[in-house]
């Protein structure tokens, strides 16, 4: 019997989020998130890019000192907010320390590798060694995912696309794996940003299996609530949190027509 339940607690089965920065996973898919909490799912939410800044010498560029004076806190103090959001889900939150954002990294001379907002949308960097790295990362042998949760990479940010190719990789290493792509909100406000991403997996010829997620109200005031944690990032997409409230909710209905909804994209079994 103790062997039988040692074994159990090895082969723990979760849902495995990657989120690019500190709050992609909660504002794409909060709501399936506490579904499947209140499914008696495990659910860890991982933060890739995140590696604290204050030990970090960072340059000086106009994207750094705009945003860091928008959000009004320590560049650190997010980990904190991701951390009560998460945990406000019921969800488990845990980062990855090596690679900070894209707007922190660097050249091995030193120079910024996306020094303004243009940069960060498109072409991944040729010296970036994130993208470089992160795609060779295989997950830990004691970790069974059920499902693995990557960035569908809507909107281009380099950052959500170096995390999609590291799913995809992962994927490619384990055809068995289920991975599912989420569409990041709020990039997925914009008529043909999800088309456009999705045109990256038809080139491939990777084929992809769109899945509904019908939410409760409960689950739905659960991902508003935990977005609202994000205090620093609220001035980024909305006035203040009433119009975020709205927003987030007319963006549940639109997706699902008369009742909300989240998508995500399911990789199709051997790809």
């Amino acid at each position: 019997m103790i062997a039988t339940v040692f074994f159990l607690e090895r082969q723990k089965i979760m849902h495995l989020f990657l989120s690019p920065h500190f709050d992609d996973a909660v504002l794409s898919c909060g709501s399936l998130i506490r579904q499947l909490v209140e499914n008696n799912e495990a659910v860890a939410v991982r933060t890739v890019m995140g590696r604290k800044i204050g030990s970090m010498s960072i340059p000086t560029t106009p994207i750094i000192e705009r945003l860091h004076a928008r959000w009004g806190i320590a560049a650190d103090a997010r980990i904190e907010e991701d951390e009560q959001a998460v945990k406000s889900l019921g969800a488990d939150p845990q980062r990855m320390t090596v690679w900070p954002d894209c707007i922190y990294r660097t050249s091995r001379q030193g120079a910024p590798l996306y020094p303004t907002e243009e940069s960060l949308f498109g072409e991944i960097h040729p010296e970036d060694e994130a993208a470089r790295l992160i795609p060779t990362i295989v997950l830990p042998a004691q970790e069974v995912i059920h499902v693995l949760y990557a960035p569908l990479g809507v909107g281009q940010h380099v950052d959500h696309l170096i995390v999609r190719d590291w799913a995809l990789e992962l994927k490619k290493q384990n055809p068995a794996l289920a991975v599912k792509f989420y569409e990041e909100y709020p990039y997925s406000e914009t008529g043909s940003a999800v088309d456009r991403a999705l045109e990256y997996y038809k080139e491939r010829e990777i084929r992809l299996e769109m899945e509904t997620v019908t939410l409760n109200e409960a689950q739905v005031e659960a991902k508003i609530q935990a977005i609202a944690h994000y205090r620093s990032q609220i001035s980024t997409f909305w006035e203040n949190d009433e119009a975020m409230r709205q927003a987030v909710r007319q963006f549940l209905l639109r997706a699902g027509g008369t009742t909300p909804v989240e998508r995500c994209w399911r990789a199709a079994a051997g790809r």
